[in-house]
């Protein structure tokens, strides 16, 4: 059996460990997961700040008010964050995998 993780904490904490240890369970390093390369993920940053100025008293409410709010979010966000993937790029690489400013 082979573990293929990214070195998320929780796949590298000494329990974890010692359990593929004990286990004799294999490890397939995989690059770490970066969200913050992700333009997706500011897009949800962008929903949730404008959720916030709202209190859906139920479901309905919400699943209204999320979709109402997302298609708010104007071209000129999704646009920003696209051209910000070749910056993205370079500063992943400039920092070896390594945290970025994004």
């Amino acid at each position: 059996m082979v573990f293929q993780h990214d070195n998320d904490p929780k796949h590298t904490s000494r329990i974890v460990k010692n359990w593929l240890d004990k286990h004799r369970v294999k490890r397939l390093i995989w690059p770490p997961f970066s969200p913050d390369m992700n333009p997706i993920e500011h897009l949800w940053d962008e929903l949730e700040r404008r959720m916030k100025k709202h209190q859906p008293k139920n479901q309905k409410e919400l699943r209204e008010t999320l979709q109402a709010e997302w298609q708010n979010i104007g071209p000129d966000v999704t646009n920003k964050l696209v051209e910000s993937v070749p910056n993205r790029l370079y500063e992943c690489s400039r920092m070896k995998g390594y945290p970025t400013r994004y």
